[in-house]
């Protein structure tokens, strides 16, 4: 990093450095590190028991259903981590009365990332077609898609408010360490954040954008020739993120369970993540036929799934030291104070779906899509 630095002229954009940070092979944070569980530096909700999995089936099964019951059918997810909530969601579709997939897709960045997966397909006895990005999977009908915390980890830009002029906050060397610092020329425009929003900033507002989310809508849109996409991530609407008193935006970086606003030390060694602004990506995703149908809190959406209910049903009947540890892990899921508002769920359909109901019934009342 310190190299290409210097041979641009001693700044570069912070999605340069996070992009290396957390992707470089061999050196990057999520290609030399076990990063997931107790021993790792986060949790993710796929790590909590079953829950994830049981919610991501009933979309899946009412999916499938919306597609019209399709004989063949493909089922993939990107992001997909140690490959446990792929495995737990056929696990949940297996005992149920939805045909398994003819063919599941994982799609994952990281080649060290796909290696965990592998073992866990393979201990769990089901074939999974892995690729590196979605340039390497060819047109599909039928499909659904799955990601749980995929576009936080997209490299972002950052920006800052200085004499009622934005400028992009960049990556430089002082004192052989890496440091923020101003690009040269104020920027033009946003145009992925309300200007609105924008003329309300204070004096030293300092947030971020994600140029990826197009990038990945547009993908998705090549592949995904009829289907459904289910997103679940933590983030807001573009009210929420950009509100004035948001003076620091929401970039952190994670290490061994602890946040901190420091995204250069160790650099390769923790996470760094943003939230994901959600009206921005429902607005890249129309653009490219990827329309928004369904937007909601995470506890909303696994509250109402019919699998979770059951299962804790099946908890309260049978009381025990491991009942009360799911449920433990179920409050940190749906709780306003844990997991279930800050993180959301958005559905999508492409247009060949536009006459399907494209809403579980059991979520209906939930929706929120007007909030974005």
């Amino acid at each position: 990093m310190r190299q290409r630095i210097a041979d641009v002229g001693g700044w570069i954009p912070f999605d340069r450095y996070m992009q290396a940070a957390l992707y470089e092979p061999n050196l990057g944070y999520y290609e030399s590190a076990d990063v997931f569980g107790a021993e790792g530096d986060f949790v993710t909700g796929a790590g909590l028991g079953p829950w994830l999995a049981k919610g991501f089936a009933d979309l899946v099964a009412w999916g499938w259903q919306a597609l019209g019951r399709p004989g063949e059918w493909t089922l993939m997810e990107q992001g997909g981590g140690n490959g446990a909530l792929l495995c737990g969601v056929l696990q949940e579709l297996a005992a149920s009365d939805v045909p398994m997939p003819r063919r599941m897709i994982a799609v994952e960045a990281s080649a060290r990332m796909r290696e965990r997966q592998s073992r866990a397909y393979e201990t769990a006895g089901i074939r999974v077609d892995q690729v590196a990005s979605l340039d390497a999977v060819a047109p599909l009908d039928s499909c659904i898609m799955f990601c749980n915390e995929l576009p936080d980890a997209f490299p972002v830009r950052c920006l800052v408010k200085d004499r009622s002029r934005l400028f992009e906050r960049g990556v430089v060397l002082r004192d052989d360490a890496f440091a923020w610092d101003n690009g040269p020329q104020p920027l033009d425009a946003l145009p992925s954040i309300d200007a609105q929003l924008q003329q309300a900033w204070p004096e030293g507002y300092i947030t971020e954008w994600n140029p990826g989310l197009d990038a990945w809508q547009q993908a998705l849109a090549r592949v995904i020739k009829r289907g459904l996409i289910f997103c679940v991530d933590y983030g807001f609407t573009q009210r929420e993120y950009y509100r004035p008193n948001r003076v620091h935006g929401t970039l952190l970086a994670h290490y061994r369970h602890q946040a901190s606003e420091d995204v250069f030390s160790d650099s390769g060694g923790r996470d760094i993540t943003a939230h994901v602004d959600f009206t921005a990506l429902a607005h890249c995703g129309s653009k490219h036929g990827l329309h928004s149908t369904g937007f909601m809190s995470q506890a909303a959406w696994l509250a109402q799934s019919p699998s979770v209910q059951a299962h804790i049903a099946a908890l309260a009947a049978s009381p025990g030291i491991e009942a009360m540890k799911q449920m433990t892990h179920a409050k940190r899921l749906l709780l306003p104070s844990g997991m279930g508002e800050v993180f959301k769920l958005l559905i999508q359909r492409t247009d060949r779906l536009e006459h399907q109901r494209t809403l579980p019934s059991f979520l209906g009342r939930f929706d929120r899509l007007g909030d974005l």
